[in-house]
């Protein structure tokens, strides 16, 4: 039979709102949590339910009948928040564009609606699903009726049959409505039977069938009971009258359910509204739901195998390519020849493609398939365009979308016919499982990189970014994918004596611990350790987390550390226990067979613009600690080869120098001088020399605090010291070095008007949080606008650094590779012969990768680990 999905939209939307954070938002600053709840929760049930029909009921302003039997229902309510109400038209747009019915009956509720139809639906043979939050709905399960009930949230929900409710209240869906007339319902304003509550509502109802049963035995009752049933009896049976759902709504009553059908709808619209609210994900959630009742064009494309001369003829223009693959199997790389042409390059004329590739080939996540060719022991070609990097500048702070997505929302096209939706995504080589090589597909997804290409190319003009894009980002690519497949080598021998070590400690440390607390636990227990610290041993809760309960993290366990013994073993646990466990185990089983560990580098993952690296992130590599030093030597170079670590110093404080123009921090490092101690000399006006250890880390704190858009809660928080001196700190800097506060308030302003911050290179962050009418999202958005120009300022530089320290290197015919970048540092691999010159060489180069009003100052070290470089 078929199936009509009918959804209680008021219910819906504002459980929405209430799960998700506000500060889900359009780039124009719309807040859209309830509307991205909502849609989400209708699309995941379109894909587990396959309703061949839907239509969403709505509450109608003014009330119902309700309110002129009982002027008090629901008089207790507040009015909406404002965010939500203001989204509500958004999500009525959302359904109008997939054609969803919506309903709004005047003078009735939208549970009424709801329960109209579903009656309706049952006669006619239809089955219906009522999808709601509200409770009254639990009158309706019945033969050909289901009943969906949101628990938290809009994700978690149950079925709600009559065994579940029976199971739940004690009463059938038959007397759900006698047992909730005695119960009354706060949410509607509806008081119960005094001293009735849920058990005994259920109890009563259960035994005597109805509230008419239940007064024909008042006298079986206690005193108490009997008592408050005389004198509430008119309450009890107004209340049934309120909550009863009306089942003959004349509007829903007249509708042909035959309207809700679900299935055709102008998909070009919806996208476009789908587009607007910046909600991709669901849109590639929508467009993948299998058996797609979404009109699809499917690109066409005729493909043909080349010839070695087809491939040698693609020199002197960028080739546009995507992989192809057979059973996991890389077999070769599809090149786009025209709008719906393409050629199937096999992997042994890949010494043939590598030689063609002299202007460069352009992919989505194009990294990859440099990668795959570097592997295989050709050299990496140049990189004309990327697809995806160049959607993650035009949208930064959101997730790049697969080819798929992005040609559908580009270029109206599906890039699979809807019996194939496995992920096409360029990045992705596992096709496990195929009968062969999918040429057509592999075709369409060149054609459809060399169409983007050209659309994508104009945007980034548009906004200034092609000398970001062309400069630093695509040259970037075939560097990392270098550093990627070179890897770095781990002395496998001393990790494993480390790891037998720290075991052998942590062992007598919990040995330890447990005759601390008087008594063996886990130790790795949160729960329990709360226990042993508050409870048993007594100690003082300094903080509560989130849920109410003690912390236990590191900055509560510091303040403690005096208070008990305990404490002090506690902490050395922990820091050995995330050695052994994030990089002893962890890094080795990631060793490769020839003794080097491979990573990978985000180069389109932080909106600032920074690099990342998974699998294992050396990024994070411990320098702060004694202990966690000792892990750096377990990176080492190859034999006849040393490190060369270059760093660049304090980047952020130079940079903030330039933009600020501020003479007195621009002098500073004019003059060499330690900044901090600067900084700490004019704030406490004394002399460099007098400058004590406690002023130059207040200044610190201030200097990088400032970058951060710290405030003087948070400075507070750092430096253990009070609100009110904290702001006196903030006020004397500023007092000292007033350009940087004019900077700082005119980076604000700025992104305020236009929307979106910029670095030197010209790297925009858009940030819709600064137009939000929530003012702790305002206030979000506006640290995000002070720290991006800096923060995404140092990240172009260092990018551009490797992008020039590549270009050097080779230029000098010198061998020595990048390995990592780190922060703000690359570490390279050098010949022994070749140290002073690249040491010469790289600190020239990053010196002056950019023009600025300050010099860039260069810490070089060498070493034959990473330990004796950064010891």
């Amino acid at each position: 039979m078929p199936k009509l999905a009918l959804l209680d939209g008021h219910s819906l939307a504002y459980r929405a709102f209430y799960a998700l954070p506000d500060t889900l938002a359009t780039p124009a600053g719309q807040v859209t949590n309830a509307v991205f709840g909502f849609t989400s929760m209708l699309i995941k049930l379109i894909d587990e339910e396959r309703p061949d029909a839907i239509c969403v009921a709505w509450d109608v302003r003014g009330g119902s009948f309700r309110n002129d039997q009982y002027p008090e229902y629901k008089a207790q309510r507040e009015s909406p928040p404002d965010l939500f109400r203001e989204q509500l038209p958004l999500i009525e747009e959302v359904l109008e564009s997939l054609g969803i019915g919506q309903v709004k009956a005047p003078g009735f509720e939208a549970d009424d609606v709801l329960a109209t139809l579903a009656g309706r639906a049952m006669d006619e043979g239809w089955e219906a699903l009522v999808v709601t939050g509200d409770r009254d709905a639990f009158q309706l399960p019945a033969n050909g009726i289901r009943v969906m009930y949101t628990l938290r949230g809009v994700s978690d929900t149950a079925d709600a049959t009559p065994e579940w409710i029976e199971q739940r209240y004690g009463v059938t869906p038959g007397q759900y409505l006698d047992y909730a007339a005695l119960r009354g319902d706060k949410s509607d304003n509806l008081p119960g039977v005094p001293g009735v509550g849920e058990k005994t509502a259920a109890r009563l109802i259960s035994a005597y069938g109805s509230l008419e049963g239940v007064f024909e035995h008042v006298d079986e009752q206690t005193p108490k009971l009997r008592e408050n049933l005389i004198e509430n009896r008119d309450r009890a049976f107004l209340n049934r009258d309120l909550m009863r759902l009306v089942r003959d709504v004349p509007v829903a009553m007249d509708v042909d359910l035959d309207t809700f059908m679900f299935g055709e709808f102008a998909r070009d619209e919806a996208r476009a509204v789908f587009d607007g609210l910046a909600f991709l994900t669901l849109w590639e959630r929508l467009v993948a739901i299998e058996g797609g009742s979404i009109p699809t064009d499917v690109l066409e494309v005729d493909i043909r195998t080349a010839s070695a001369k087809d491939v040698a003829a693609l020199a002197g223009t960028p080739i546009a390519i995507a992989v192809v693959a057979d059973g996991g199997e890389v077999v070769g790389v599809a090149a786009a020849v025209s709008e719906s042409d393409a050629i199937f390059i096999s992997d042994d004329l890949f010494d043939v493609l590598a030689i063609a590739a002299n202007a460069g080939i352009v992919g989505h996540d194009v990294k990859g398939i440099v990668r795959l060719l570097l592997d295989r022991g050709f050299p990496a070609p140049p990189v004309a365009f990327d697809t995806a990097l160049a959607e993650y500048l035009i949208h930064p702070g959101q997730r790049v979308p697969t080819l798929d997505v992005l040609a559908e929302r580009e270029l109206g096209v599906v890039l699979k016919p809807d019996d194939d939706r496995a992920s096409a995504n360029q990045g992705a080589f596992d096709f496990a499982g195929s009968s062969g090589p999918d040429l057509e597909a592999a075709g369409r997804r060149a054609v459809a990189v060399r169409s983007l290409w050209r659309l994508q190319r104009e945007v980034i003009g548009e906004r200034k970014e092609s000398d970001l894009l062309d400069n630093v980002e695509l040259p970037l690519i075939p560097i990392l994918a270098q550093m990627e497949h070179l890897g770095i080598k781990i002395d496998t021998v001393f990790l494993r004596r480390f790891g037998d070590e720290l075991r052998q400690r942590l062992g007598d440390l919990e040995a330890t611990i447990h005759e601390a607390a008087g008594a063996p636990f886990n130790v790795n227990s949160t729960s329990q350790l709360r226990e042993v610290l508050f409870d048993r041993l007594g100690l003082p809760v300094i903080k509560k987390t989130p849920k109410g309960v003690p912390s236990t993290n590191a900055a509560v366990l510091q303040k403690l550390e005096d208070a008990h013994p305990i404490v002090a073993a506690l902490l050395q646990y922990r820091e050995l226990e995330k050695l052994r466990s994030t990089y002893v185990d962890a890094l080795l089983p990631l060793v490769d067979a020839d003794g080097r560990v491979r990573g990978t580098f985000n180069q389109m993952a932080a909106a600032t613009g920074r690099l990342s690296q998974e699998a294992p992130n050396l990024q994070n590599i411990p320098i702060r600690s004694v202990e966690g030093r000792r892990i750096r030597k377990a990176f080492i170079a190859e034999s006849g080869h040393r490190f060369v670590v270059a760093d660049y110093s304090q980047i952020e404080l130079r940079i903030l120098a330039h933009l600020s123009g501020d003479p007195g921090l621009t002098k500073a490092f004019e003059e060499g001088e330690d900044v901090h101690t600067a900084t700490a000399a004019r704030v406490n006006a004394v002399d460099p020399s007098e400058v004590t250890q406690d002023m130059r880390r207040r200044a610190k704190a201030v200097n990088f605090g400032l970058l951060y858009g710290m405030e003087a809660y948070g400075l507070a928080q750092r430096l253990e010291i009070s609100r009110n001196d904290a702001q006196d700190h903030i006020d004397t800097y500023f007092n000292q070095f007033p350009d940087v506060r004019a900077f700082l308030q005119n980076v604000v302003a700025e992104a305020s008007a236009c929307g979106y911050t910029t670095t030197i290179l010209g790297r925009r962050r858009y940030l819709p949080e600064l137009a939000s009418g929530n003012f702790r999202e305002r206030q979000m958005g506006e640290r995000m606008a002070l720290n991006a120009p800096i923060q995404g300022s140092a990240a172009d530089i260092m990018k551009k650094a490797m992008v020039d320290l590549e270009a050097a290197l080779r230029s000098n015919e010198l061998e020595a590779e990048m390995l990592l970048q780190i922060h703000d540092e690359v570490v390279l691999e050098v010949p022994d012969a070749e140290v002073e010159a690249v040491k010469e060489l790289t600190t020239r180069v990053m010196k002056n990768v950019v023009a600025l009003n300050v010099p860039l100052d260069i810490d070089v070290a060498t070493g034959r680990s990473l330990a004796e470089c950064k010891g």
